[in-house]
């Protein structure tokens, strides 16, 4: 019998008929191992950046900054947002939107919970389909800082905030905020909102994760002749925004009542055009042990564009940083490509992350002390928001 017709028995299940052909089967494999994320070295820069699919399946890829190799990745589910990350344990969370049938069918929210190292799925849970969707914002999320409660930015278009409790990994409930976006955690049970009439919605739960107060503040910025992005950053605690035409304005966390330190000015004018922050993605962030702020800035005549693009929405040129101090600029870095998202790693040598959604393609990573390119980390689709690795 030939050792092809032996293999042709075999795959029809007539192997009595020939078993001495098992004998030279080649050996299977052995059985996957789950893979682990081994533990970031203390000098090293890792980075998550969420790939947008523009009305396909995201995911968001974690890479070693320092060499461009991809470490691990997760799906976030359709046009994902960011991950969240606990200040303790070792989880991470993703909010995620699914369609039975790929690209339409019942829709299903879910809060899933993932595993830091193997990134194997624990647990999730599902919540009402109504998590906003559209370019992803860093605060379309917010944990509590005491890591119990994930709200989330709910809008059908009337917008909400609905309450997952992470640890008994069950959804809690809705509280309305109409007229009101993007969400800041405040404390360990209360987070604030940016409204529209200038204002800020601050809402308390309880235990149990229900509303149990609600305040609403004065104006604190002009949202008619100088919005803010929604895409603000916090340090310690104080949250900071960039206005359109070029303020900081400081959102103080820290006591039983927000406060609201008066704005300053980063903008300048020069040959008649101005320079703003832009990018509507990620405008801002902010290194803490040195108190700096980095701001992606673009130089404007301030006219809304044609084609539907504001003037906000092109995408930087520069990098600004500032001491939050003294409130005055430290310097001007160009940037490599034109930028609409950037992350600054923590370390005493820290990187400056900058991608385009626009462009796609890579993320640059920056040597922050001298402002010089280091490499371009490869992204499959189009990078949005970047979490560096603390």
């Amino acid at each position: 019998m030939s050792a092809r017709l032996r293999r042709v028995l075999v795959s029809m299940g007539l192997a009595f008929m020939c078993a001495p052909v098992l004998a030279d089967l080649p050996a299977m494999p052995e059985p996957l191992e789950v893979a682990v994320i081994p533990e970031k070295p203390a000098d090293a820069h890792w980075v998550w950046i969420s790939d947008f699919q523009y009305g396909g399946y995201g995911r968001t890829l974690l890479y070693n900054a320092d060499n461009g190799e991809m470490q691990g990745m997760l799906d976030t589910g359709w046009e994902g947002n960011k991950l969240d990350f606990p200040r303790s344990g070792n989880e991470i969370y993703s909010l995620g939107m699914y369609m039975s049938r790929g690209y339409r069918g019942e829709r299903t929210d879910t809060v899933a919970t993932y595993d830091k190292r193997t990134l194997k799925l624990l647990r999730e849970v599902t919540v009402p389909p109504k998590s906003i969707k559209g370019l992803p914002d860093p605060n379309h999320t917010a944990l509590s800082d005491d890591d119990r409660f994930l709200f989330m930015h709910f809008f059908t278009p009337v917008s909400s905030v609905g309450i997952v409790d992470i640890k008994a990994n069950r959804f809690v409930g809705e509280v309305e905020a109409a007229g009101c976006a993007h969400i800041m955690a405040a404390g360990a049970r209360r987070f604030f909102m940016l409204c529209g009439d200038g204002a800020a919605l601050v809402v308390t739960v309880g235990e149990d994760g229900q509303e149990i107060s609600r305040q609403r503040s004065a104006p604190f910025f002009d949202a008619d002749m100088d919005p803010l992005h929604g895409s603000g950053t916090r340090s310690g605690n104080k949250w900071y925004f960039a206005s359109h035409r070029g303020r900081i304005h400081e959102v103080d966390v820290s006591g039983a009542q927000l406060a609201f330190p008066a704005s300053w000015s980063i903008t300048e004018t020069q040959k008649g055009l101005h320079w703003v922050p832009g990018p509507l993605m990620q405008p801002v962030a902010v290194h803490h042990a040195t108190h700096r702020l980095f701001v992606l800035m673009l130089s404007s005549d301030l006219k809304p564009k044609g084609g539907g693009y504001d003037f906000h929405r092109i995408e930087a040129t520069e990098v600004w940083s500032f001491d939050l101090n003294s409130k005055r600029r430290l310097k001007r870095t160009p940037l490599k490509q034109p930028t609409s998202t950037l992350a600054v790693s923590q370390d005493a040598t820290p990187r400056l992350y900058g991608g385009s959604i626009y462009g796609g393609g890579a993320v640059t990573v920056y040597d922050e002390a001298s402002g010089k390119p280091l490499l371009d980390i490869p992204v499959p689709m189009s990078p949005t928001l970047i979490q560096p690795v603390e």
